[in-house]
Parts: C-alpha cells; sequence; structure tokens
C-alpha cells in the first residue's frame, strides 16, 4: 500500500466519523424536549408481589394511588389512605 492511497483512507474514515458525530448532534438537536406534563400519571414504584400480581404506587396531580395488578379483577386504592373520622389529617401541619 502505497503512503498517497493510505493517506486517502484515513482521511476518508476521518470524513465518515465526523458525518456521524455530526448527525448524532443534529438529531439531539431535532429532539423534542420532554417537558412535564402537569397532568400525566407517573409511575413512582412498582413491587412484584407473586408470579402474577404486582402492586404499583401512581403519583397523579390530586394525590397518589396503589393500584393493585394481576389477579382476578385490578383494585385501585387512594394513598395514603384517607384519615378514620376524628382523626386528624396525615399532611395537615
Amino acid at each position: 500500500m502505497t503512503w498517497p492511497l493510505l493517506l486517502q483512507a484515513v482521511a476518508s474514515l476521518v470524513a465518515v466519523l465526523a458525518l456521524v458525530l455530526l448527525a448524532g448532534y443534529a438529531a439531539r438537536l431535532r429532539a423534542p424536549t420532554h417537558t412535564a406534563d402537569p397532568h400525566a400519571l407517573q409511575l413512582a414504584a412498582t413491587l412484584a408481589l407473586d408470579a402474577r400480581r404486582r402492586l404499583h404506587l401512581v403519583h397523579a396531580p390530586g394525590g397518589a394511588a396503589l393500584v393493585l395488578t394481576g389477579g382476578l379483577n385490578d383494585t385501585l386504592l387512594p394513598w395514603p389512605p384517607p384519615a378514620a373520622a376524628g382523626t386528624p389529617a396525615a399532611n395537615t401541619p
């Protein structure tokens, strides 16, 4: 392999790598930014209870809920549970 041919191969490799990096940078610029939607649900945690059932903690704008899935029917429970009558609420100072 002669020097001019080797130099051409190295220059071609550098040009291809530069194009790949430039394409990645352009893709990141055009990608949509992820803004937090105030009305979105967020899955905070999941706990596997057994092979079929899962317990999910879901945050919503109005609070949170526990969702039990995988059984014969799914169950939705508010979390933390509402305070019993006559006891102070957990979030009051």
